[in-house]
């Protein structure tokens, strides 16, 4: 059942609701990209090795992507306020356990519980559907979407800072500040929110999402240093890509999907959208890892960590600037218009980043275009997610697009975490950015695959 608030005007109450779901939607975010340029830091502290500690990272992605449809179902079932509230104190428990870890394991868990802030962005969309005039929610979508980038983007900005000065238990008490001020914030100001209550859960088919990334990840991470590695990768990807087509196979054939089957009818605008939000994903979470590293690395700038943290500060500007405008460059030049505007912008920082010289005005225009691109392609692939869906169906219908950023993140930051670690020194860093610039090329291909116009789905309820 539609809320009407939707379409009332925005009340006291509402600015303050909003207000309080941008702190949610940033204060999840940051975690999110924190540990990637702390990674090596992180490996000195518990004396193991970068390749190790970039579990740190990926558990939280893949918690993310397991557990966002899940959440989202949930929230689209038994109302998305009652579920936000119930999932931000997780988040913020593990955020507390990360501050006090004491060892690697301790750390990896709690940047587990972290990874249920996943499902936060799908929940907050949701909210806004029903809080926000119809006229303004593509403003909002944008707004929103590069919260979450931007915060994504800044959290790997303030690692740097945050551990010269304070330690690395620092990357979490931020986080958790925000996200207290966010629960004292919501409960009061948010409006009730009717559950709909009509899917049931596929939990078989999120367990498979989750088991293929992390299948894919071993892959690349961890089965090149075991005995018969070739072997080994062959079996993990293997692995990894049945688990991924059985989730598939369920989404369209199942009697229980994670989202609504009706707006699956899309394929070629969904197909395109969640392909770019996978590519963009891997290139943005590939260049969180790569140039922290090559900037402290001797082999690299051998520059601190808060020079490294700094490089990325252009893409947090990029981000933070461009995501409001995203409403009106859709109107302007239409979804695939925006969209290619985007994958042009952030393949072109990738490239330059790869091809130009290693300095650091090079890397800073690069940072700058890669953030100004992924806001463009991230607002454009969320709001063909969510552009047919019902005020009841849009944490559900934003959760694969997101789900599709999570894994890409996790398997971009995985791989260019192996290609430093295995590839020859003179190579490796050449090695990872050509990797991201790659990827970012992909997310060019896909949005000349997106439709100008959205077409007409007729529910099947």
């Amino acid at each position: 059942m539609a809320d009407h608030t939707a379409t009332a005007r925005l009340t006291p109450r509402s600015k303050v609701a909003v207000a309080g779901l941008v702190l949610a939607t940033a204060g999840t975010a940051l975690p999110l990209s924190m540990a990637a340029p702390t990674l090596s830091t992180t490996a000195l502290l518990y004396g193991t090795t970068t390749a190790d500690t970039t579990w740190v990272l990926t558990t939280t992605l893949i918690v993310a992507t397991v557990s966002a449809p899940i959440i989202a179902r949930l929230g689209d079932n038994h109302s998305p306020r009652r579920i936000l509230l119930f999932v931000l104190p997780i988040v913020a428990l593990g955020l507390f356990l990360a501050g006090t870890a004491t060892s690697l394991t301790q750390l990896i868990f709690a940047r587990a519980l972290q990874g249920l802030s996943g499902g936060v962005l799908p929940l907050v969309l949701s909210l806004t559907q029903r809080i926000v005039p119809e006229r303004r929610r593509t403003l909002w979508v944008g707004i929103l979407a590069s919260t979450f980038a931007s915060g994504t983007a800044l959290g790997a900005v303030l690692a740097g800072v945050l551990v010269n000065a304070y330690g690395t238990p620092a990357l979490a008490w931020l986080p958790l500040t925000i996200v207290i001020a966010a629960q004292i914030t919501l409960p009061a100001a948010l409006p009730p929110t009717p559950a709909s209550g009509r899917r049931r859960l596929h939990l078989r088919a999120s367990l498979a999402l989750g088991a293929g990334g992390v299948a894919l990840l071993l892959a690349i991470t961890e089965a090149p240093k075991l005995p018969h590695p070739i072997i080994v990768v062959a079996l993990l990807t293997l692995g990894g890509v049945v688990a991924l087509g059985g989730w598939a196979r369920t989404q369209y054939r199942g009697g229980t999907p994670l989202w609504d089957r009706a707006a699956l009818r899309r394929r070629t605008a969904l197909a395109t959208a969640h392909t770019m939000a996978l590519l963009g994903g891997a290139s943005l979470f590939g260049t969180f890892v790569a140039l922290p590293a090559f900037v402290e690395a001797a082999d690299g700038l051998d520059l601190s960590i808060v020079i490294a943290g700094a490089l990325l500060l252009p893409a947090t500007a990029a981000i933070a600037v461009v995501g409001p405008l995203t409403g009106l460059l859709r109107r302007g030049l239409g979804r695939r218009g925006m969209a290619l505007l985007g994958a042009v912008a952030g393949s072109g920082g990738a490239i330059l980043q790869w091809i130009a010289p290693h300095e650091v005005p090079v890397l800073l225009a690069g940072s700058a275009l890669l953030g100004a691109g992924v806001a463009l392609t991230f607002a454009a692939a969320l709001t063909v997610s969510i552009e047919h869906a019902s005020a009841d169906d849009v944490a559900g219908a934003s959760a694969p697009n997101i789900v599709a950023r999570q894994l890409g993140g996790a398997l971009g930051a995985g791989a260019a975490g192996a290609v430093i670690a295995a590839a020859p020194p003179t190579t490796r860093f050449d090695t990872a950015f050509g990797l991201i610039a790659i990827l970012s090329t992909g997310v060019v291909l896909a949005a000349l695959g997106l439709p100008q116009r959205r077409a007409r789905v007729r529910s099947t309820e």
